[in-house]
């Protein structure tokens, strides 16, 4: 009984302060300064700043202004709170994936092309997007027409739409249609649940029927951007293996791009990209030895 009576009053508690804040916005500094120092000296105050944070983050949601400049490695963009790849961040200090960041950052300049497969809501891609102009660009393929348009969105709060090409299609080692399974969070939608980093902890509910595409094929339409790709991420939630034998051209094609893929040591994605010739170093690390990393020939 005292325990649900606890939640409660946290969750009246949490409602009330996020409709504080979300009709007061200059209260939003603040609330944050305040949440990350409860949050680093106790666990009771850090969750009440949690569900706080979900109550103001629906709010954000149904207002229709979840945008808010944060810097993603030095560069200002308008990124969405509400999603995970911007929340940590905003509310906690906690960049995404800072490694991958840095390293599109330190590669990308002015003219380049960028390839994001699997873009999610294009968190990689609008800081690709600013690093390359004037005069690059950037080439998003992202499966999920939901999350596309919430990619769509974002590109627009930040004014880049000359600057993305959102191709909605999965990429793989043969064109044609696929399944794609969605789970609660779209980052971790793949067309193969049995390969999927998340397949122990999250189920996959449904799927649907999306397009799929090779990057060579999608790219042999298009040979003005191959001699200029400087870096190609691809984060497919297990089947990356796929996407890098549909692209064998594309890799001999462009040997300074670099390859900046979610795998691990001894994957199949990993030794594919060994035998050709690259070497491989550490980026961001997650589950012991699973995470992103960047892939140079030497």
């Amino acid at each position: 009984m005292l325990k649900n009576w606890l939640r409660t009053v946290r969750a009246v508690n949490a409602r009330a302060i996020g409709a504080t804040v979300a009709a007061f916005p200059a209260l939003e500094p603040p609330f944050i300064g305040a949440g990350r120092w409860l949050a680093r000296r106790s666990p009771v105050l850090g969750t009440l700043y949690w569900f706080a944070q979900e109550d103001l983050l629906a709010r954000l949601r149904r207002s229709g202004r979840p945008y808010r400049m944060l810097p993603i490695a030095g560069v200002d963009l308008a990124v969405d709170v509400t999603d995970a790849t911007g929340r940590l961040h905003y509310f906690h200090a906690e960049p995404y994936e800072p490694g991958l960041s840095r390293a599109i950052a330190d590669r990308l300049k002015p003219g380049d092309v960028f390839i994001d497969v699997g873009a999610n809501v294009g968190y990689f891609s609008l800081l690709a997007a600013r690093l390359v102009a004037p005069g690059g660009h950037v080439v998003a393929f992202e499966p999920d027409p939901q999350t596309v348009a919430a990619m769509r969105r974002a590109v627009e709060a930040n004014h880049l739409t000359g600057g993305i090409d959102i191709v909605n299609a999965a990429v793989a080692d043969t064109g044609g249609t696929t399944q794609l399974f969605l789970s609660v969070d779209s980052v971790l939608s793949t067309t193969d649940p049995d390969r999927s980093p998340a397949r122990d902890q999250f189920a996959f509910t449904r799927s649907i029927e999306v397009s799929q595409v090779t990057l060579d094929g999608w790219l042999a339409a298009r040979p003005e951007l191959r001699p200029r790709i400087a870096a190609i991420k691809i984060d497919v939630e297990g089947t990356e293996a796929d996407v890098l034998r549909g692209m064998r051209d594309t890799l001999r094609a462009c040997p300074r791009a670099v390859v900046l893929c979610e795998t691990s040591p001894g994957s199949p994605a990993d030794a594919l990209l060994r035998a050709e010739g690259y070497a491989a170093s550490c980026l961001d690390v997650r589950h012991g030895e699973f995470g992103n990393y960047a892939y140079r020939r030497g």
